[in-house]
């Protein structure tokens, strides 16, 4: 989930590209709705369910042999990240994981380091101001925005943070997402600019 919409991995775009190469005729609309009325009939017993199944599976196995024999091997390349592990100084490389990309070190397995690629929003932190603010995800994959001095800094905000003081109160102003689009906003006190949308 990403600002509260599905939205796929590169390993599930792979997925459903190779589904729709070697199995199209299971994910099309009449398919869908064909195997609908079967379901009805059987439910209301017009129909032996085994002679459905056995319908299905005779073109089913055809593809399934087809996509075993044909299917190549998905192999996501390894990035370099941009920077060097710092344990034993070997390049750091963008892996693909189960719950999306991280950055590893290319000594594997001699070295194990690995860490999340974190996105910099290009804001100082407006606590400790050292760090930079980076964008981050909950456990339940909601973006928020922490200090990248964690835990030595505990600065955290659910609104996106900006490079700009609050005219009023001083405090640093956030992006927050309203009904009529961005509204830029003190994290302090009442002051509002004019939505944007």
């Amino acid at each position: 989930m990403e600002n509260k919409r599905f939205t796929p991995t590169e390993l599930g775009e792979i997925v459903i590209e190779s589904i729709m190469e070697f199995f199209s005729e299971v994910i099309n609309v009449e398919f869908t709705v064909q195997m609908e009325s079967d379901l009805d009939k059987i439910e209301d017993g017009q129909v032996d369910w085994i002679s459905i199944i056995d319908e299905f599976y005779q073109d089913f196995a055809i593809s399934l042999k087809k996509a075993e024999e044909e299917m190549e091997e998905v192999e996501i390349k390894d990035e370099y990240a941009g920077e060097d592990c710092e344990k034993c100084g070997s390049p750091m490389v963008i892996k693909m994981g189960r719950f999306g990309k991280f950055m590893a070190c290319s000594n594997f397995p001699e070295c194990r380091n690995t860490k999340a690629i974190v996105k910099q929003i290009g804001v100082d932190c407006p606590l400790c101001e050292e760090g930079q603010v980076i964008e981050r995800k909950s456990k339940n994959k909601r973006i928020f925005y922490g200090c990248d001095q964690y835990p030595k800094c505990e600065f955290v905000s659910w609104d996106k943070p900006i490079n700009r003081k609050c005219p009023k109160c001083d405090h640093y102003l956030v992006e927050k997402k309203i009904k009529k689009g961005m509204q830029v906003q003190c994290s302090e006190c009442s002051y509002k600019e004019e939505p944007q949308q």
